[in-house]
């Protein structure tokens, strides 16, 4: 969050010391931004569809409504509406629901250009922060269109009711927020040509949240053809909700305002204000108590996400046939209580969880101490299950669907920071690399992630070699004494959760897991474990 920041300044420094661009014809109208003195040019707050207000509230994006004269692209645009939580401060400080903008930064080119285009998803549970900050990383040095999008977030992006899918024609609600996404990319797709981009070589990249989104976007019938490669940093969805399940949790609303369910309801509910609707945001519940998460299951509607989406264990994450970069960090997020541990294995693993826990470290119950790389039992099992296995997960269906992968784990503290956590990779992918910085103090993510948006193989030269993953499950790992490779990453853990997760969600006619059993593999150590415990039981 301190690397978006950072940006954020940097950007408005830039554009104070840039001169104004020469205008730009795209859908709506024509627009100017600043050229900057490297030769690159920014354009900031450019709408990519009509503001979603009054009775657009919780409709799909409509078209661009057109300007006349040249439109300044110098501002940045107005994050989506949010309530704050303490880091997104500034942006929630702005944000409002006439929000639909997108931002680029286009480096240096000729005439004829058809430049790589990164487009960045960003993160914040769905429920806040902002993508324009993203347009000052150095990583456009790198000859790449970066491009930022904003899209309703919360319970503007995300909310289902009844009313909503009675009057849609596809049966739909919810997943506003992805149809902005898409909205944005076909935006991408008919102007981007015009800043030197090349509309058949665009990456859609997301972290967190934004990787969520991410691989929703890969299963998203809609959004064929609209990207050629996709990188998730520590985000991939899990199992969607049903669309009634989605229903329920919107309905809340008409209790929590003292309304009729109905058209009338649904009405009164557009006339409330932003303000009004973000407070009753953090008021409603999932079937299982849970806000933090709200927002982050995709629903599957059947015209977005398909009603058959079963996430990972099917192979709708093949159908796109996009290049994928894929991982997570060796730590998300931490959880110093012991205590936790067992709680949250049970939740991952259910009747399976004594299985499971030989391959944490256990004795008994008794956990173990913390891993100097993993961290706490806890830590590892929250990493495992809402992130590393997961990933792990995403990585093989997509290999299983055709697709060309390249999987990591990333293990370096943040710059500034001596433990690694969720968003820690991002400083050193945005960021700008100090003068003759080893390979262990500050990884070269962002040479690997460039080469991977301009070709869809992250390898370059002189940097040590990241082999795809196949049958053998190769993956990269980042630390701080370099970057290296590896197999199986957490393969027993992974295994076993993902058969645990098959059985709790009833889905008999899932594929194998990993082809054989995992106790005819027996990749390594743990593996054996696994079996053993298994063996006793």
């Amino acid at each position: 969050m301190r690397a978006r920041l950072m940006c954020v300044a940097g950007a408005a420094a830039l554009l104070a010391a840039g001169a104004n661009a020469a205008p730009i014809r795209v859908t709506g109208g024509l627009i100017a931004g600043k050229a900057l003195p490297d030769g690159s040019a920014v354009y900031l707050g450019l709408p990519y569809a009509a503001p979603p207000l009054g009775a657009l509230r919780w409709e799909p994006p409509r078209p661009v409504v057109a300007w006349r004269g040249v439109r300044q692209a110098i501002t940045p645009p107005v994050p989506c509406a949010q309530l704050s939580e303490g880091w997104n401060a500034a942006d929630a400080a702005r944000s409002g629901e006439d929000c639909l903008y997108l931002s680029l930064h286009v480096p240096k080119h000729e005439a004829g250009a058809r430049l790589p285009v990164l487009v960045w998803i960003h993160g914040g549970s769905n429920r806040s922060g902002s993508g324009y900050g993203v347009v000052d990383s150095p990583i456009y040095r790198q000859g790449i269109v970066v491009v930022g999008i904003e899209y309703r977030l919360g319970i503007f992006g995300f909310l289902s009711l009844p009313e909503l899918t009675a009057r849609s024609p596809h049966h739909s609600s919810g997943n506003y927020a992805l149809l902005d996404q898409i909205a944005a990319l076909h935006w991408v797709q008919r102007n981007i040509a015009g800043f030197g981009g090349d509309p058949r070589n665009v990456t859609i990249m997301g972290q967190s949240a934004g990787g969520v989104d991410v691989g929703q976007l890969l299963v998203s019938p809609l959004a064929r053809g609209l990207f050629a490669k996709a990188i998730q940093d520590s985000g991939s969805p899990g199992l969607p909700r049903t669309l009634a399940d989605g229903e329920a949790i919107g309905s809340q609303l008409f209790a929590l305002n003292h309304l009729a369910p109905g058209p009338r309801g649904l009405a009164a509910l557009r006339d409330l204000s932003m303000r009004t609707l973000l407070a009753d945001s953090v008021r409603l519940r999932s079937p299982d108590n849970q806000f933090d998460g709200l927002w982050i299951a995709a629903t599957a509607d059947g015209w977005v996400i398909p009603r058959k989406f079963d996430g990972f264990y099917g192979s709708g994450m093949g159908r796109a046939r996009a290049g994928l970069l894929i991982g997570n960090n060796t730590q998300e997020f931490i959880v110093d209580d012991p205590s936790a541990a067992l709680g949250l294995m049970k939740t991952a693993f259910g009747p399976n969880a004594d299985r499971a826990l030989p391959l944490y470290g256990f004795h008994g119950t008794r956990p173990p101490g913390a891993d100097p790389v993993l961290g706490t039992a806890a830590t590892q099992v929250i990493s495992d299950l809402a992130f590393r296995c997961v990933s792990d997960d995403e990585a093989r269906w997509a290999r299983a669907g055709g697709q060309k992968v390249w999987h990591y784990q990333f293990g370096v503290p943040q710059p500034g920071s001596q433990q690694v956590s969720h968003t820690a990779e991002l400083g050193y992918v945005f960021g700008t690399r100090p003068a003759r910085a080893a390979f262990g103090s500050w990884p070269p993510v962002q040479l690997y992630w460039a080469n991977f948006v301009k070709t869809g193989d992250p390898n370059g030269p002189a940097l040590p070699p990241w082999p795809a993953a196949g049958k053998d499950a190769a993956y990269m790992t980042f630390t701080p004494q370099g970057p290296g490779s590896g197999k199986d990453l957490r393969g027993p853990i992974c295994r076993l959760m993902t058969r645990s997760l098959v059985e709790k969600h009833h889905q008999p006619t899932a594929p194998p897991l990993s082809g054989p059993d995992v106790c005819e593999i027996r990749v390594n150590p743990l593996d054996a474990l696994l079996c053993k415990s298994a063996d006793a039981k």
